[in-house]
């Protein structure tokens, strides 16, 4: 279903195809509005998945995607079709899972899953699919997917420091660092909480990354917080990766927004 491109990869938007329209159901109606509207060499997406669940590739995964203004670099592209959230099916969820998944495993859980709403003003997905994927805050899959999610996604924060508290590591010194200390404390593994992150807390945290199914990296990132703050994830198989810095892209002008979402 997913081979790892041989680019750089550390995010997947989800798009919906803002239409509800039976004949617009197909990537080749993706490619011609992307083709002949915008006037681009291929369709924006890699991945379409269709009302039935059936799964088309468009834009090589060795491509960058032209699909969300200033962040199309090292990310990949999955719209699903449609428009009105009741009118989204069972099948179409299942295949994203899969899809999803099979994207985690393949970059061993350092990869993160985000609707395009996050970095556009765009309601796109109009899907909950942060309950779909199972995903945490920062975007990993944490949780078991569903595909009968039965409600609408909570409102993401708006502050970036709250929804990605800082990745933490040998020799950090940030303001988190006593936070991440008290938390491991009340789990079990009691530390000074002096706020540096030395010999003693990276024990610690390799501890509680073990006991919790997590990779002991050492390394305290969204998944590690996750399972300090909210209790071990039901499905964990490694730390994420650091957020990643958006540097300045040079990418075609295939990136401004075409008719899908």
């Amino acid at each position: 279903m997913f081979t790892r491109p041989e680019r750089e990869v550390d995010r997947v938007f989800l798009h919906c195809s803002a239409s509800d329209s039976p004949e617009h159901d197909s990537i080749d109606v993706m490619r011609r509005w992307h083709v002949d509207g915008n006037g681009w060499d291929d369709v924006g997406y890699h991945y379409f998945i269709r009302r039935d669940g059936t799964l088309e590739s468009g834009r090589p995964l060795e491509k960058t995607p032209a699909a969300q203004a200033g962040n199309n670099t090292a990310t990949i592209a999955v719209c699903l079709h449609g428009l009105t959230l009741e009118r989204f099916t069972k099948a179409q969820y299942r295949t994203l899972a899969e899809l999803a998944t099979a994207m985690d495993d393949a970059y061993a859980g350092m990869v993160s899953f985000h609707g395009h709403c996050e970095v556009s003003s765009k309601s796109c997905p109009v899907f909950p699919y942060r309950a779909v994927l199972g995903l945490d805050s920062h975007g990993a899959m944490a949780f078991h997917p569903t595909d009968s999610p039965g409600f609408a996604d909570a409102p993401l924060a708006t502050d970036g420091a709250a929804s990605f508290p800082p990745t933490l590591r040998v020799t950090s010194k940030h303001r988190e660092v006593r936070t991440m200390q008290h938390l491991l404390s009340e789990a079990g593994h009691p530390l000074e909480e002096d706020g540096l992150f030395g010999q003693a807390t990276l024990a610690a945290v390799k501890r509680f990354q073990h006991r919790h199914g997590l990779r002991p990296d050492g390394i305290v990132g969204p998944r590690t917080w996750s399972a300090l703050t909210h209790g071990t994830p039901e499905r964990s198989r490694g730390e994420t990766s650091p957020h990643r810095e958006e540097t300045e892209e040079t990418e075609e002008t295939e990136e401004t927004q075409g008719r899908a979402g």
